[in-house]
């Protein structure tokens, strides 16, 4: 649970202040850090969460649909292509929240998704019982 809230803590830190500063006017969010990042973070936070769902499921019916060929392909492209993964999250956030925020190119949304990436990674729940 604390590392949840560690998570939605640093979001919206990096909503706020670090996309603004290293990205300007590329990555933007409009709102103030109390409650808007806060708020549009756990909401972030549930769109990612609700991305993996649909990913998984994806993966898991491309490998039964084609025996299992295609899971090469997966494979292929979680080796190459993870980065991608957090810069799309951050285009459909985008998408669904226009007015709050916004990102101009794929070129900044990747850099900023490495950024976001290094965080989930640094509060990744233990899977430790």
């Amino acid at each position: 649970m604390f590392k949840l809230i560690a998570r939605i803590g640093l979001t919206a830190i990096l909503f706020s202040f670090i996309f603004p500063f290293f990205f300007g006017a590329n990555v933007h969010f409009n709102g103030n850090f109390w409650p808007d990042a806060i708020l549009y973070s756990a909401v972030f936070a549930f769109v990612c969460w609700l991305f993996d769902i649909v990913i998984g499921f994806a993966i898991k019916v491309f490998a039964i649909a084609t025996l299992g060929i295609g899971a090469i392909l997966v494979v292929l492209f979680m080796i190459f292509g993870f980065w991608l993964i957090p810069a799309i999250q951050l285009q459909v956030f985008a998408h669904f929240f226009p007015d709050v925020f916004t990102i101009s190119g794929w070129g900044s949304a990747i850099l900023a998704g490495l950024v976001l990436m290094v965080t989930n990674w640094l509060t990744k729940p233990s899977t430790d019982s």
